[in-house]
């Protein structure tokens, strides 16, 4: 066989070779191209979604302005005592005072008549 023949022949392969590789990057790249197109356009509407929802969310709130009266709870002393530095309070001031210093939710009612 004649060597420029076999020259040619693997030029010619060589080639071929080479023009495959580079059809299939270019293949590749499309393809990549493609998907990130596709995902931006699906980003795009989930984006455009999630606000149109919240905007219809926000617009369905109702401000609603409310008095709120509670009993206010106090002693009013007419005239204060202090002996020997101890302040005096009345029954009830003292099971709510107790009642906070011990954690308990509710003072213990008076009168239930058993010593501890």
């Amino acid at each position: 066989m004649n060597p420029w023949a076999l020259l040619g022949i693997v030029l010619a392969v060589g080639a071929m070779v080479g023009g495959a590789y580079m059809q299939g990057r270019k293949d590749g790249e499309n393809k990549i191209q493609s998907q990130q197109a596709r995902e931006e356009t699906i980003a795009r509407a989930a984006a455009d979604s999630a606000a149109s929802a919240a905007a219809a969310a926000i617009s369905a709130i109702k401000v609603q302005h409310r008095t709120i009266t509670q009993e206010v709870q106090r002693d009013v002393l007419e005239k204060t005592v202090y002996r020997d530095s101890d302040c005096r309070h009345d029954a009830d001031s003292l099971r709510r005072i107790n009642a906070a210093l011990t954690g308990a939710s509710q003072p213990e009612p008076a009168g239930s008549g058993v010593l501890p």
